[in-house]
């Protein structure tokens, strides 16, 4: 009776720590790190603005990097790594399916491991959808883009 008790707290406290702690701790660390980053950057141009009242305090954000432009991924990557995610799901979820529907067929056993299966194909053939509607959405801004990004090669 004591040991089924215990057996039940850890696998409340497993799930707890799983579904509650960790992404509460994923997102405190993540913005811990972008405060600390603008705060660096905040006390760097500070610095600078007081040596030279003189400068551009844009001109000065810009050569630091500053922008929220330099930052960010162009759509294309981040498109890409949609359609990577996609590839990736559907694949487990295929291979999970596959595995439990053997095993139903072939040993009887009436797991759920093929519910789990389609749902994981599931999401990545929506990923995957996701990626081919918002390519041909956004096919102009991509382009655009790109041709941005070849003339600072060039120019630089």
């Amino acid at each position: 009776m004591d040991n089924d008790i215990m057996g039940i707290f850890m696998i409340i406290i497993l799930v707890i720590s799983c579904c509650v702690v960790l992404p509460l701790m994923i997102v405190w660390l993540t913005n811990k790190r972008k405060n600390h980053e603008i705060d660096k950057k905040s006390e760097i141009l500070m610095a600078l603005l007081e040596k030279n009242p003189n400068l551009d305090p844009v001109e000065v954000m810009n050569k630091l990097n500053m922008s929220q432009d330099s930052d960010r991924k162009p759509l294309k990557q981040k498109l890409l790594e949609q359609l990577l995610t996609g590839c990736i799901c559907l694949l487990i979820g295929i291979v999970l399916f596959v595995t439990h529907l053997f095993d139903m067929i072939f040993l009887g056993n009436k797991t759920m491991g093929v519910v789990g299966g389609g749902v994981t194909a599931a999401v990545g053939i929506a990923y995957i959808i996701y990626y081919f509607v918002s390519r041909k959405m956004l096919q102009r801004e991509i382009e655009a883009e790109e041709k941005r990004m070849t003339e600072q090669q060039i120019s630089e």
